[in-house]
């Protein structure tokens, strides 16, 4: 089984992205090589692939935060919603972006030690969906401030492109499948049963 955040990543999330990908070809003709006057639109495809991975994350906070508050026993039932409560209270993503920090310090809350758990299982991906991550809230702050000194600091590392887009996409696509297997694993064993019914 897998969450809930990561079908609704699979089918809705994906499919506002797969709309704006769709604006882009309109725009393009889908003529390969560089369209000067896509820029603007290039890094709305960025900011808004921000914006769904992090609401992925928060997605999958809360469904964790669910299973716990809701593996308590029937004695304590009354208690689910203060907990819970508390399991989400001050969280980062709310207010801050998707970055490996945010996240991490989001899942700690849980008990979790996302970015190891993740290492681990995944050594060669894991490191590459830091980095993506990284570049990728960079290039939303520089957006969202209109900082255009780190703007160009961040194309000076990478195109913002169409390409470069489908393979940050790409990547936080397996991430987003990879932190689901790691937050599946640890809710299994902190329950002591299947995290999602």
């Amino acid at each position: 089984m897998r969450s809930a955040a990561l079908t609704y990543w699979r089918g809705e999330r994906c499919a506002v992205l797969d709309s704006l990908e769709a604006v882009h070809e309109q725009v393009t003709g889908k003529r390969r090589g560089r369209q000067t006057a896509t820029e603007h639109l290039n890094l709305a495809l960025f900011v808004r692939l921000a914006a769904e991975f992090q609401g992925f994350c928060r997605d999958l906070h809360d469904d964790a935060a669910i299973v716990i508050a809701d593996s308590l026993v029937d004695e304590y039932s009354a208690r689910i919603p203060v907990l819970l409560s508390a399991l989400v209270r001050g969280r980062k993503l709310d207010v801050g972006n998707a970055g490996p920090g945010n996240i991490g310090n989001d899942f700690a809350n849980l008990g979790m030690s996302l970015w190891p758990d993740i290492y681990a299982r995944y050594p060669v991906r894991g490191p590459k969906w830091n980095v993506v991550l990284e570049r990728l809230n960079t290039v939303r702050n520089a957006v969202a401030h209109s900082d255009s000194a780190k703007l160009a600091e961040v194309k000076r590392l990478q195109p913002l492109t169409l390409a470069t887009f489908r393979r940050w996409r790409g990547s936080l696509n397996t991430a987003a499948s990879g932190f689901d297997v790691v937050v599946t694993a640890y809710l299994s064993y902190l329950t002591g049963k299947a995290a999602w019914d």
